[in-house]
């Protein structure tokens, strides 16, 4: 492959290399977000501002107090401002008590180390997924997966709201992206034993379950159950079974406080994803009506996602590559809420409809797809900021063109016995 992509218009030279594509998007990356990083961390001589400070914390009340003072918003709040004090309030933790447990070993270190370490763990857990995905849906073309590799990394949710922010939402695009290469494999039960990974952000799963369920992938679930068996048994052993009536009771507070329809949500909407904070956010904000409109778009998609599911069995490889893809899509979509850095799983989805898609490119929605994806990677690094000014989180949208998108392809398949390489 000499140049890319082959349907370069004329008009404009001739078309760029993957070489030349590959300098334009790593050195884009580099000076435009990587050695800006750096300065002002070096300027500052402290970690920026990131949400690593609460698990940090979490791991440090288990070491210094009972495992029942875990979802002690008050006792919460003082050790997030001694582990990183900063003006604006901590909001609540509202994390499953084994993430604390993972985070033990971190509270060993000074917090500046222990950041530090985990900023390297995300980068080394998103570029594996990646890895696993190239890998398995991908031709050996050194220089295309190099793109593939500097493309993903240029998706501004990663690499400023999860990596330098110290989030969790490497671990889940890791474990999604095993997931899905296991269950391309035909190895089920590891799939399901991967995603059980997942339930530190059980939204997650919130479609996907479903879908394991619908889709008759029973191995699949017994392996997720009984991962999830052993994650509630090494915790329990840890931090006793007192600790989970205090998780359910954090989750349902927050719950109510983020998506209730009476009180406005506490959330920071701007950098919310989902349909029912994009319904919030725009101009007048949360309303019976508002929610009526997206529940039948939801239920519209969910519907048509079920039809789906349901014919998982006999639809083929390709089919339940891109079947996947428009679950995990409507995954960000569907949901509670979706903080913008777990909108990482989005490139899971480009990359399984990119390789389905690359075989059937003589059809126009190859072309749609492609302009879709390449303005998620555009939008990506204005959206938020363009949202909390004009309320219109546009990522929202381009995320429902590319479901959309995904839902025709799976209706041409199943309106199709035989497509190329879908045996």
């Amino acid at each position: 492959m000499n140049s890319y992509p082959s349907s370069w218009p004329t008009r404009l030279g001739p078309a760029p290399k993957l070489k030349d594509l590959n300098l334009i998007f790593w050195g884009l990356l580099f000076v435009g977000f990587i050695l800006p990083f750096c300065i002002v961390v070096l300027n500052n001589h402290r970690p920026p501002d990131a949400d690593f400070a609460g698990f940090y914390s979490l791991g440090r009340i288990l070491n210094e107090h009972s495992p029942r003072d875990l979802y002690n918003y008050e006792l919460q709040k003082q050790i997030c401002q001694e582990v990183h004090p900063r003006k604006s309030a901590y909001g609540p933790l509202p994390y499953p008590p084994f993430v604390g447990l993972f985070f033990r070993p971190f509270t060993l270190l000074p917090y500046w180390a222990a950041y530090t370490l985990w900023v390297i763990v995300s980068l080394a857990l998103y570029a594996s997924g990646l890895g696993l995905m190239i890998e398995r849906f991908f031709p050996q073309e050194p220089l295309a997966r190099s793109l593939l590799f500097a493309l993903a990394f240029s998706y501004c949710p990663f690499i400023a709201y999860t990596a330098a922010n110290g989030q969790l939402a490497a671990v889940g695009f890791f474990a999604l992206a095993l997931a899905l290469r296991e269950d391309d494999a035909g190895r089920p039960l590891r799939s399901g034993l991967a995603l059980c990974l997942c339930l530190f952000k059980p939204t997650m799963l919130i479609l996907i379950l479903p879908m394991l369920l619908f889709s008759r992938r029973f191995k699949a679930i017994l392996g997720f159950a009984a991962g999830t068996v052993v994650l509630f048994l090494i915790t329990s052993a840890f931090e006793g079974f007192g600790v989970w009536p205090d998780f359910i009771r954090t989750i349902q507070s927050f719950g109510s406080s983020s998506v209730g329809v009476k009180n406005p949500s506490f959330l920071p909407l701007a950098m919310y994803v989902d349909l029912t904070s994009f319904s919030s956010h725009i101009r007048g904000g949360r309303s019976w009506l508002g929610l009526f409109v997206i529940l039948g778009c939801g239920s519209l998609a969910l519907a048509y996602l079920v039809r789906f599911w349901l014919r998982a069995r006999t639809g083929g490889r390709l089919y339940n590559n891109l079947l996947w893809a428009a679950t995990l899509t409507w995954t960000l979509l569907i949901n509670v809420y979706v903080p913008i850095y777990d909108s990482i799983l989005v490139v899971l989805s480009v990359l399984m409809t990119a390789g389905v898609f690359q075989r059937l490119t003589k059809q126009s929605i190859y072309r749609w797809f492609t302009i879709n994806w390449i303005l998620i990677l555009i939008c990506s690094w204005f959206s938020v900021p363009l949202s909390r000014i004009t309320g219109v989180q546009l990522l929202t949208l381009l995320f429902a063109v590319l479901g959309v998108l995904q839902l025709i392809a799976l209706g041409r398949f199943a309106r199709q016995s035989s497509l190329p390489g879908n045996a």
